[in-house]
């Protein structure tokens, strides 16, 4: 084998298999069985990989669950990175880049929401610059998600977000966006029932830039239009929602029943009901997706904190973000998008779960690309703790590189 080839070896998260992957070039190049390791039978070697099996399979003993790198389309900010705040630099989005790969995110999607333009131009310089530079964010950025401003106005759909700074859809922001970040704008989440929504969401599929529906209060007529025009995703299903809708029909329903929509969803315990995750899974398949919506406060202590777009917020000692004097206004997730994966797996299994926060967005973000653990995938690897707990990062490759420790 050449020297160039770096190998990993350990119990494939899928399959349950012992495996050795061959890397170069950033690329995972072949997955080989390892010689002499007696495989166990299915998902069995996942649940109890590395415990005593009692003589049957042994030889598993401290090899880690290997598994892909996540990939979260909607990151707000992270332990105290906030991206919609005055002055983001180049080197606070490396700061929170290298954090989140500490929790198995090898690739993201840096969320700007509605706020002041000369703001959201100023973040989208700083983006831009960061994804070009040398550090951490230059390889983990996957393109930058501009949520908002075309949003619903009304209260419940519009969210946390000001109204003051809610627009109407236009294509000429959307190009001068484009020339600010550089051209790495791959996700806009927009309300379909605007007025302009049709010809921009054209535009944005034009551009390569996936559309998305959020923060709307849109008729079942008006999600099939934005379907037909290109729009492929729903930007945290069952949230930026009226308190109170009607059975049926309603923008959730008809965003289920449209067969060419993905949908995120937030499994932080407080955006979703387990129920309503259950449900949205079964009714998505593979196209369920799981984002985190993490804000600045992910990984902070409790307590009570200014945010530049949501103003005073409150974080709970059980890890709710919500508006000060409103518990029942979220304000994002302080979550990361790997709580988010553990809460899943107890609803749909851990291997269902995992690929909702990695394979599923990554093909998303390049539907003819090789993604997961497959041959002529991107290295991007996270190596679990084998054994009952299965949420424990040992270790993270990013392009074939170990990154974490």
């Amino acid at each position: 084998m050449n020297k160039d080839v770096t190998r990993v070896e350990g119990i494939h998260y899928a399959t349950g298999r012992p495996v050795r992957f061959n890397i170069r070039g950033g690329i995972i190049q072949a997955v080989e069985p390892l010689d002499g390791v007696e495989p166990l039978d299915g998902i069995q070697a996942v649940e109890h990989a590395g415990e005593d099996t009692g003589g049957r399979g042994g030889d598993h003993d401290g090899l880690p669950l290997v598994a892909p790198g996540l990939v979260d389309l909607q990151v707000n900010g992270f332990m105290g990175t906030d991206l919609n705040g005055p002055g983001l630099t180049a080197e606070q989005v490396d700061t929170m880049s290298l954090a989140l790969l500490r929790h198995g995110v090898t690739r993201f999607c840096p969320t700007l929401v509605t706020g002041p333009g000369e703001r959201v131009l100023a973040a989208l310089c700083a983006l831009s610059e960061a994804a070009g530079g040398r550090g951490p964010a230059s390889g983990a950025m996957a393109g930058i998600h501009m949520e908002g401003p075309f949003i619903s106005p009304e209260v419940g759909p519009r969210g946390a977000h000001p109204l003051k700074h809610c627009r109407m859809p236009d294509i000429s922001l959307l190009h001068r966006w484009m020339e600010a970040s550089g051209g790495r704008i791959r996700i806009v989440t927009l309300a379909p029932e605007l007025p302009g929504s049709i010809p921009f969401i054209r535009e944005c599929v034009s551009l390569g830039i996936i559309a998305a529906i959020g923060h709307t209060g849109a008729t079942g007529a008006e999600i099939r239009a934005a379907a037909e025009a290109g729009a492929t995703l729903s930007t945290h299903l069952g949230n930026g929602s009226h308190s109170m809708l009607p059975r049926h029909p309603n923008y959730i329903w008809a965003q289920l029943a449209e067969d060419e929509l993905h949908a995120t969803m937030i499994a932080d315990g407080f955006h979703l009901d387990d129920a309503v995750l259950k449900v949205f899974f079964r009714a998505k398949g593979e196209k369920a997706i799981l984002v985190s919506d993490s804000m600045s406060h992910a990984g902070l202590p409790p307590g009570t904190y200014d945010s530049p777009i949501a103003g005073r917020v409150c974080l709970t000692p059980e890890g709710l973000l919500h508006m000060e004097g409103n518990p029942l206004m979220l304000a994002g997730s302080a979550s990361a998008l790997l709580d988010g994966v553990r809460k899943m797996a107890s609803i749909v299994g851990f291997v269902q779960a995992w690929d909702a926060g990695s394979a599923r967005p990554a093909g998303l973000l390049d539907p003819s690309g090789v993604h997961g653990l497959h041959p002529g995938a991107p290295a991007d690897l996270v190596l679990l703790e084998p054994g009952p707990d299965k949420m424990k990062i040992r270790s993270v490759y990013r392009a074939g590189f170990k990154e974490v420790p």
